[in-house]
């Protein structure tokens, strides 16, 4: 019987390492061609604007969503103008046939300031935690309304996306005079 068993001993012992070994490389294989996932979005950030929000603090992404060429890129122009931070012009995938205005929900104040610059725009939330903004222009784009309300009443602190160095060093603020340096003259001899 100890024969048999030291017969059979070795040949099952090393097919269940090659099982081991053809596992392990059938799932590294797999694990390294799988596509990366995409980096989530960073959550936003409390943001004391003062009572209202303006142009300034908004983080957007024009997207045109409809067949008219270069839409997103002339209404970024205009938004831009206004002091909107612009985060991405491109085109989407998604065919719409009006303006949707979208964010974290529809009652955040930063959707509200965005869809007052457009005439007839839709707002939308999707529960997005950087509450960037979306503006999808669809194919019958309307305009914006040509006086817009460029600030909103806000109480407390914003939930707003991080902004980039070069939009914070746009923001207005408020600095102290500068101090006269005090010299001493130089003597004469």
């Amino acid at each position: 019987m100890r024969q048999i068993i030291r017969m059979f001993k070795t040949p099952l012992t090393l097919l269940a390492l090659t099982a081991l070994v053809a596992f392990g490389g059938i799932w590294g294989y797999h694990n390294a061609t799988a596509q990366i996932p995409p980096r989530p979005p960073e959550p936003c950030v409390k943001t004391e604007v003062g009572g209202k929000l303006t142009p300034h603090y908004v983080t957007l992404r024009v997207l045109n969503a409809g067949l008219q060429g270069g839409l997103a890129k002339r209404v970024s122009g205009a938004l831009r103008s206004y002091g909107f931070n612009i985060f991405k012009v491109n085109n989407t995938e998604e065919r719409l046939a009006d303006t949707v205005i979208v964010g974290n929900s529809p009652d955040s104040p930063e959707v509200k300031l965005v869809a007052g610059f457009f005439k007839n725009a839709k707002v939308a939330g999707d529960g997005r935690i950087d509450h960037m903004v979306d503006v999808l222009l669809g194919d019958n784009y309307q305009g914006r309304v040509t006086k817009p309300k460029e600030s909103i009443a806000v109480s407390g602190p914003v939930c707003l996306p991080a902004l980039p160095a070069s939009a914070v060093s746009a923001l207005p603020t408020v600095s102290a005079s500068p101090k006269p340096s005090v010299k001493p003259s130089p003597k004469k001899s």
